[in-house]
């Protein structure tokens, strides 16, 4: 029998909205696209990760090519693209494959409280 990965909930458009104005927990939105191969290669990634940081950080995902308008400013030029958001606000994001180690990296930085303003100033 084999094992079943959970998936990242994706979000549509109202979904995605809400999620990223929501104030306190930060919200880490993956950016897809239908048959991205390096998207499908970093979910399990991903849902690996959710378990270390599901105190501090929510992670979704949103197809660019369903939902445009979700994209930040400028758009996403590659998929996947990761963003950090929080109250609204773009913090961080960064465009490619990572592996699990480069991730935990990633947002350990920027969810220190002491980067890019993170304490809610």
């Amino acid at each position: 029998m084999e094992a079943t990965v959970a998936q990242l909930p994706e979000l549509d458009a109202a979904g995605f909205a809400d999620a990223i104005k929501a104030e306190g927990t930060p919200v880490l939105v993956e950016y897809v696209a239908d048959h991205c191969i390096w998207c499908e290669r970093l979910e399990p990634i991903l849902t690996a990760t959710v378990e270390k940081y599901q105190a501090r950080l929510r992670i979704v995902k949103v197809n660019v090519q369903r939902y445009p308008q979700t994209a930040p400013a400028g758009g996403v030029r590659a998929t996947p693209t990761l963003a950090l958001y929080r109250g609204g606000r773009l913090i961080m994001s960064k465009s490619g494959m990572m592996q699990r180690a480069q991730l935990v990296s990633f947002l350990d930085h920027w969810l220190d409280p002491a980067n890019e303003g993170l304490s809610g100033a």
